[in-house]
C-alpha cells in the first residue's frame, strides 16, 4: 500500500520521497533508469572521478544542510580547494583571469577603457521592473562588452543557454531583484557586502562555498536511496497517469513486457519537463503541452585525464569559460582535479568540458572520438597541452538543461492553475526554480510539505494494485 507515488528517482524525486517517508508516509518511487540519482552520477575510472551531471553544490543552503545532516553525510563533504582561486575567461584567443572583488572587477584591464566607463555608469541607469532577456538586461545596465565577455559565457557555463533567449527573472533573479530593490546592481552588491561583513563579524558565515563529496555528487542520491530501500523500483517506466474511481490516482507502470496499474492518494511527477509532458499527455493536455514547450538543447560532457607534466597551464582556478564571440568549440572547462581533491591520481590532472547547449547544439551530437579530439584541441590551444589524454570519456545528454524564456513565469503559472483541477497531483523538478542541485532540493522540500498538507486534509489511503 502507498499514499504517494513518486515518478522519477532523480535528486528532486528522491528528496521529496525521503522527506515524506521520514515523516511517516507510505511512498513508492518508480524510475525507468537502472540507478537512482538521474543526472547525478559519478564514476571512478582508473583513479579519475568523472561527474556526468552537476560537479558541485553551493553550501550553506538551508535545505541542503538539513538533508546532509539527516543523512549523516557531513564526514563525506569536501569543499573547494584553496588552489582553485582564479576564474578564467577567453579573450583574444587566450585565457585571462578575472578578479571576483567588485572594485577590482570593474577596474580590471580585462575590459577596454570605454567598456569600464560604461559599466561604471550602471548606478545611473533607470530601473526597469518588467522582465526582459538576459541580453536586454545586461546590455541596458552595463553595456555590450560585459554582455559579450561575462554574461554570455556565464549563461553558457551555468545553463548551457543563449542570453538572447533566456529570462533574466528566471535565470538570474538576484540581479533583477537588486535593480528593483536598490535601483542599481552595483549599489545593491555593495550594500550586500556591507551586510555580509556585519553578519561575519557576528559569527554568521553567510557566503556560500562550492562543495561536493569525497566520492562525488552521486553520494547524495545513493544515501537517499538507501533510506528508501524497498521503496524504489528501478527499471519501471510510468507510461500514463489517470484518476482512480473513488478518488486518488493510478499510474500505468511497465517493467519489461509486463504492465500494471498502481494507485495512491497523491502523485509527485519529478521528471524533466519533456519527460513529464510524455507521461501526462493523456491525462491533461494543457499541462503536458506547456511542459513540452520548454526547450532542452543537447549537451555533451567530455572528461579527459592527463599527466600533469604535459599541461603547461598551472590550472590554478575553477575553470575557464568561452564567450560566443570567441568562436570556441567548447562552452568551457572545469579544472576538476584542482577544484576538489581525489579527482585524479597523483601526478595527473582531470578536466571536464561541456560542448553544445543552445549555442552549438549540433556539436553535442558528435561521435565520442570526435568530441575527444575537439576538446583536446581546446586543451592544446588554451592550456598548452603537449600530449594526448591518457583517459577520455563522453556522455551526451540529448535533452540537456531547461531553457526558461520570457514566457517561463507565465507558463509555470498556467501549469499551476491547471494542476489545481487535480487535487493531489504535484510537479517538481529543475524547471521550476533553477537547475542547480541546491535549487532542486529546496523545490523538493517545498513539494513534500505541500503533499504532507494535502494528505493531512484527507483520511483516505491509496493502495498498490495489480
Amino acid at each position: 500500500m502507498a499514499e504517494v507515488i513518486v515518478i522519477g528517482a532523480g535528486i528532486s524525486g528522491l528528496t521529496a520521497a525521503y522527506l515524506l517517508h521520514a515523516g511517516g508516509r507510505d511512498v513508492v518511487v518508480f524510475d525507468q533508469g537502472d540507478a537512482p540519482g538521474g543526472r547525478l552520477r559519478s564514476e571512478r575510472i582508473d583513479g579519475f572521478l568523472m561527474e556526468y551531471g552537476a560537479n558541485s553544490i553551493m553550501i550553506p543552503a538551508p535545505a541542503v544542510e538539513t538533508l546532509i545532516a539527516q543523512l549523516a553525510l557531513d564526514p563525506e563533504k569536501v569543499t573547494r580547494n584553496a588552489a582553485a582561486r582564479c576564474r578564467y575567461l577567453v579573450r583574444g584567443g587566450r585565457m585571462r583571469g578575472l578578479p571576483s572583488q567588485p572594485c577590482r572587477f570593474l577596474l580590471s584591464d580585462f575590459f577596454s577603457l570605454p567598456g569600464r566607463l560604461r559599466m561604471l555608469m550602471e548606478p545611473f541607469v533607470p530601473a526597469q521592473h518588467d522582465d526582459e532577456t538576459v541580453t536586454g538586461f545586461v546590455r541596458r545596465r552595463f553595456g555590450r562588452e560585459l554582455l559579450d565577455y561575462v554574461a554570455d559565457p556565464l549563461v553558457a557555463g551555468l545553463l548551457a543557454g543563449d542570453p538572447e533567449q533566456l529570462s533574466v527573472d528566471a535565470a538570474f533573479p538576484r540581479l533583477k531583484q537588486l535593480e528593483r530593490c536598490a535601483g542599481s546592481v552595483i549599489g545593491g552588491i555593495i550594500k550586500s557586502r556591507f551586510r555580509h561583513g556585519a553578519r561575519s563579524a557576528a559569527g554568521d558565515p553567510g557566503r556560500r562555498v562550492m562543495s561536493s563529496f569525497r566520492l562525488g555528487m552521486e553520494t547524495l542520491p545513493r544515501a537517499l536511496a538507501q533510506h528508501l530501500a524497498g521503496r524504489i523500483f528501478l527499471g519501471h517506466c510510468v507510461e500514463a497517469v489517470d484518476h482512480k474511481a473513488g478518488g486518488g490516482y493510478r499510474v500505468k507502470v511497465r517493467h519489461g513486457s509486463v504492465a500494471q496499474w498502481a494507485a495512491a492518494d497523491s502523485i509527485i511527477v519529478a521528471l524533466p519537463a519533456y519527460a513529464a509532458a510524455a507521461v501526462l499527455c493523456g491525462f491533461d493536455r494543457s499541462i503536458a503541452g506547456a511542459l513540452a514547450e520548454i526547450r532542452h538543447p543537447p549537451l555533451a560532457v567530455v572528461f579527459l585525464g592527463y599527466r600533469a607534466s604535459v599541461i603547461a597551464h598551472r590550472l590554478d582556478g575553477v575553470g575557464v569559460l568561452a564567450p560566443a564571440v570567441e568562436k570556441r568549440s567548447a562552452l568551457g572547462m572545469l579544472f576538476s582535479s584542482t577544484l576538489f581533491a581525489e579527482r585524479a591520481p597523483p601526478g595527473h590532472v582531470a578536466l571536464t568540458a561541456f560542448v553544445g547547449g543552445a549555442r552549438q547544439p549540433q556539436l553535442a551530437l558528435l561521435e565520442p572520438d570526435e568530441l575527444h579530439d575537439l576538446v583536446h584541441g581546446e586543451v592544446q590551444q588554451l592550456l598548452g597541452g603537449r600530449a594526448p589524454p591518457l583517459m577520455a570519456r563522453t556522455h551526451c545528454w540529448r535533452h540537456g538543461l531547461p531553457q526558461p524564456g520570457l514566457d517561463h513565469a507565465q507558463r509555470l503559472g498556467g501549469i499551476a492553475v491547471c494542476a489545481t483541477e487535480h487535487a493531489g497531483l504535484f510537479l517538481t523538478g529543475n524547471y521550476f526554480s533553477g537547475v542547480s542541485t541546491a535549487a532542486c532540493i529546496q523545490q523538493a522540500f517545498d513539494t513534500a510539505q505541500q503533499v504532507t498538507q494535502y494528505l493531512a486534509s484527507r483520511p483516505a489511503r491509496g493502495r498498490l494494485v495489480a
